[in-house]
């Protein structure tokens, strides 16, 4: 890899991780209500298990793959098989599974903003939340570019997509795409929230529900 390169891929190793990792804490949210259930569910929906790299580094399993498909492919992997995870789990708990899967969702993204943060607080909330997105959030490979964000003032950020990658696999999976990118939201709300609990955010536009791109406002 590249000096330029280098750091790119390591960080987009460690959003696949992240995403990864959004499966186990869905699991976990499941369990601490319905342990027998989950296991069933979990056994089905995911036959190998959830993704799990531990801690292996980048280098030691590309191997000699090339780069950029290799890391595509992680992404399909990992994103196919949360959607797997989330369409069982749907099926199995209708009462209540979308309540807790954006629990899960929302904890996650809490999670994964706080050790961003390392405990030291945010000068700009929102300059801090859109610094975290980028790279945290997982939203297919840089090269891509379908993300925008447009401050709009000191209190208003607005979030866009052009394209979303993620309605691929999740179809693949057969899991509902407005579910899917609702849950996701939370998880973005997490993340806000982990920086300031004030922070709000609003969905105008998802390309799931049949607009031409995706829009946020992330409020302070």
């Amino acid at each position: 890899m590249s000096m330029f390169l280098g750091p790119i891929h390591y960080m987009m190793f460690g959003k696949i991780k992240n995403a990864a990792d959004r499966s186990r804490e869905i699991i976990k949210t499941f369990n601490a209500k319905y342990p027998a259930e989950t296991a069933e569910v979990v056994k089905a929906a995911l036959p190998d298990g959830a993704v799990d790299f531990g801690t292996s580094t980048l280098d030691e399993i590309l191997g000699d793959n090339p780069i950029h498909h290799f890391l595509q492919s992680l992404i399909d992997s990992v994103e196919v098989a949360e959607a797997a995870l989330v369409t069982a789990l749907l099926y199995r708990f209708p009462d209540d599974g979308e309540k807790l899967l954006a629990k899960a969702f929302y904890e996650h993204g809490r999670k994964t903003c706080e050790k961003a943060l390392g405990g030291k607080p945010a000068t700009s909330p929102l300059g801090a939340f859109q610094q975290i997105m980028g790279t945290q959030y997982l939203e297919g490979m840089p090269c891509d570019q379908v993300s925008s964000f447009k401050m709009k003032g000191q209190n208003l950020l607005e979030v866009g997509h052009s394209d979303c990658l993620h309605r691929a696999k999740w179809e693949e999976a057969g899991a509902p795409t407005h579910t899917m990118c609702a849950l996701l939201d939370q998880w973005a709300l997490g993340c806000a929230n982990a920086i300031d609990p004030k922070i709000t955010l609003v969905r105008s536009a998802a390309i799931v529900n049949g607009t031409t791109e995706c829009s946020c406002q992330v409020t302070a």
